[in-house]
């Protein structure tokens, strides 16, 4: 989305401050990375069973041969597929979310817009009682304004902040934010 295109979304009398994205790169790095090994075995038993079912098939002597190594071959799909997702897929997806998240400041508002699969915008209000945070990664930095609160399985609690994740510099739209907050934007 570009400045104009935020302009549908705004309220009377609010008007746009900030506006950014991602910047291009894999993040975060634990997360990708232990998905990927926990990825690898449901990858390669996949792929084995595939070939397994695939070389019973090719080689039958019997209808139940046949039966078996298509059975082998079907069943083992989704376990290769997960598993390639868990080892590729998420590569893919990280090394391209700069171009499908944008991020903007309004008087009001923060706005998270996403296009994946499909599009989605994200409105948080900026209250004077919003909590805001930097968080500084070295070449990036987030910034979180929202929080979500849950109950897990086990009873206990998750939290989940929400914000601009990924951009280059948080200290312009924290003092935005800040500004907004005292009355002063």
């Amino acid at each position: 989305m570009s400045a104009p295109s935020w302009q549908i979304f705004f309220q009377p009398d609010e008007r746009l401050l900030w506006e950014g994205t991602p910047l291009p790169g894999v993040r975060p790095w634990p997360k990708i990375i232990f998905l990927a090994v926990f990825g690898i075995p449901f990858l390669i038993v996949g792929i084995g069973l595939f070939g397994f079912g695939l070389r019973t098939t090719i080689l039958a002597k019997s209808i139940w041969d046949v039966g078996l190594g298509l059975f082998l071959a079907v069943f083992s799909t989704p376990f290769a597929g997960a598993g390639a997702i868990m080892v590729f897929g998420q590569w893919l997806a990280a090394r391209s979310a700069h171009r499908k998240i944008r991020y903007a400041i309004s008087t009001r508002c923060a706005y998270v817009a996403k296009a994946y699969l499909r599009r989605s915008l994200e409105v948080f209000p900026i209250l004077p009682s919003t909590a805001v945070e930097i968080e500084k990664c070295g070449s990036y930095d987030n910034l979180w304004f929202h929080a979500l609160h849950e109950r897990d399985s086990d009873g206990g609690r998750t939290t989940t902040k929400i914000g601009f994740e990924g951009i280059s510099d948080a200290e312009t739209p924290f003092r935005l934010i800040r500004q907004i907050q005292t009355g002063t934007a």
